[in-house]
């Protein structure tokens, strides 16, 4: 008779192999969980390092746009007047009024910074700081609409931008201390901070100063607009990720030790073994005790969960004596017994994830775009400009009364181009090169559509087609429609796109998961909530020219209303 092996002599030969197979594999999985981890640390840091070059390109952004404003002041603009025409009392009173205006602008951000104004013609200087305000006409020497850096052997200096107004004898520069900088770079605690200049090759440190070893050999490796290197120094390896600013020649640089955590996983990794080799042997122990009590429970166990996985939902667990299994045997009956319940219950959410997610969709706002507003406002305000005060308040309110509205799912055409109409007016108001027109007919306003969905195609428009352009950009809104669809575009004559962008820019929106987190979620979000909401004939196209703009053109099929109306839950 043929010798069969019984479960408990199975389940120790398993065992044992299982053992040996985790001893011989452990190495190499301890490799891949080092490299695995060392991917996506370096994926998170460089995270870390575009949020910190943001925030450092926002923060000279916001100087230089106040002191462009500052520019447009009527005292700024009359002081020359003042000058050849006025009195001694008169010139004096203007020059304060200035001083204070500039020291205002100064106290508006919260990067300390310097502005003189350099009245060449009048041989006159006016500055937030007095030390320049009443001293000689001497306007500096250096390349113009550009920041150069200013540093001393000790590492102290200021960044430096000059300018030349409408007036033709203004020249304005602005000052930015590198105590701000290195006040920024204090406050980040993730790894080792660092900031480099490639046009003057000068390191900018904070407190605790890195190994000159270590800055030689990190700088002849930084290049491009961002980047991942390894360098070692004292047997210490070190994982440096770089990011240029989009307003200079900066780099923002972090170092992180590779010891920080290649040394928990080691502990870890020892552990885990010393862990897995207590449970073999306890399972193998526990085993030999409940040889005799297992195989047949196991058997009628199994059965039962076969005829129930084959769709027997009538099938049960009976006469299973043992406490243990009878346990496993009345939690299966209970299983079986609720399983129509638990599915009905799976729909059902299903469907309260689908409103959980256009809720969420329309939930968003930027923050960077309201905080610009908000600025727009105090600096208009620090100037007495109320109209233009008045005007963003209306429009950011309507806005913002707009996009908080979550409990409504969808909204008629009209009212979306109303609130784009808002945004775009906000837009114009800081960037007067930047206009637009619509053309929907009143009909075609009365459709039915999910909100906010025309929203992240305008802001596409500005953000990648208009702002990155030297010329003076149009955004054109048209909605036109026939038996079967109503198509509404979206164009701008932007920089447009090349033909590999666009095909990664199709593919992107087409694509159920994110292949490509650069190109970002908001254009693949109103294609995904177009098929939701109206079905899959329904949807979002790109096309685009290298130099003349791009159009966005959303096509909902009219045999679609039916879809829309269950969804929206009307």
């Amino acid at each position: 008779m043929k010798y069969r092996l019984s479960i408990f002599q199975w389940l120790s030969f398993v065992l044992m192999l299982m053992l040996l197979i985790i001893v011989g594999a452990f190495w190499l999985i301890y490799r891949l969980n080092v490299k695995d981890i060392q991917n996506e640390l370096r994926k998170n840091k460089m995270y870390e390092v575009e949020f910190m070059t943001s925030q450092l390109s926002t923060q000279f952004e916001q100087v230089l746009t106040n002191t462009i404003t500052l520019s447009q002041d009527q005292s700024v603009r009359g002081y020359p007047y003042i000058l050849k025409f006025g009195d001694q009392y008169s010139k004096y009173e203007m020059k304060l009024t200035i001083i204070d205006k500039l020291a205002l602008n100064t106290a508006s951000t919260s990067w300390k910074n310097t502005v003189i104004l350099y009245y060449e013609d009048e041989k006159e200087t006016v500055s937030s700081d007095s030390s320049f305000s009443f001293s000689t006409f001497s306007p500096p020497e250096q390349a113009r609409n550009r920041w150069v850096l200013h540093m001393d052997k000790e590492g102290k200096g200021y960044y430096s931008n000059i300018m030349r107004s409408h007036i033709s004898s203004l020249l304005i520069e602005v000052r930015i201390s590198l105590d701000n900088l290195v006040k920024m770079m204090d406050q980040y605690v993730s790894g080792m901070p660092l900031l480099y200049d490639a046009s003057e090759r000068a390191f900018i440190q904070p407190g605790a100063a890195f190994p000159q070893e270590l800055l030689q050999s990190i700088s002849p490796g930084i290049n491009g607009n961002r980047g991942t290197i390894s360098a070692t120094e004292n047997r210490a390896e070190y994982l440096i990720n770089y990011m240029k600013s989009d307003m200079l020649d900066l780099y923002f640089i972090d170092a992180y030790p590779k010891r920080q955590y290649i040394e928990p996983i080691n502990r870890n990794n020892r552990l885990f073994l010393y862990a897995v080799l207590v449970v073999l042997v306890g399972i193998m122990f526990y085993t030999l005790l409940l040889r005799r009590q297992v195989q047949k429970p196991v058997i009628m166990l199994r059965k039962a969960i076969d005829r129930f996985d084959r769709g027997d939902f009538s099938s049960r667990a009976v006469d299973l004596q043992v406490n243990e299994f009878k346990v496993l045997g009345n939690s299966f009956n209970r299983m079986a017994e609720n399983t129509q319940t638990l599915i009905e219950q799976v729909l059902l959410g299903e469907l309260e994830v689908k409103e959980a997610k256009l809720k969420q969709y329309q939930a968003q706002i930027n923050p960077h775009f309201l905080y610009n507003c908000l600025n727009f406002i105090q600096s208009k305000a620090s100037i007495e400009d109320y109209h233009a005060v008045t005007a963003m308040t209306l429009h950011l309110a309507s806005y913002c009364r707009y996009i908080h509205k979550i409990e409504q799912l969808d909204s008629t055409l009209q009212d979306e181009l109303d609130f784009v109409e808002h945004y775009l007016h906000m837009v114009h108001l800081r960037k007067r090169e930047i206009t637009f027109e619509f053309g929907v007919t009143a009909e075609a306003g009365r459709y039915r559509l999910p909100r906010m969905i025309l929203q992240p195609l305008v802001e596409n428009c500005i953000k990648h087609g208009i702002e990155p352009g030297l010329r003076p950009g149009i955004i054109s809104v048209a909605a036109e429609e026939d038996d079967s669809y109503l198509l509404i575009t979206v164009k701008d004559n932007g920089i447009g796109m090349t033909e590999e962008r666009l095909g990664a820019v199709r593919r992107h929106i087409e694509d159920n998961i994110i292949s490509n987190e650069q190109l970002g979620t908001g254009l693949r979000n109103v294609n995904q909530r177009l098929r939701l909401y109206f079905g899959k004939d329904s949807g979002l196209s790109v096309d685009s020219v290298l130099s003349e703009g791009t159009c966005y053109r959303i096509r909902i099929e009219k045999e679609g209303e039916a879809h829309s109306a269950n969804s929206a839950g009307r």
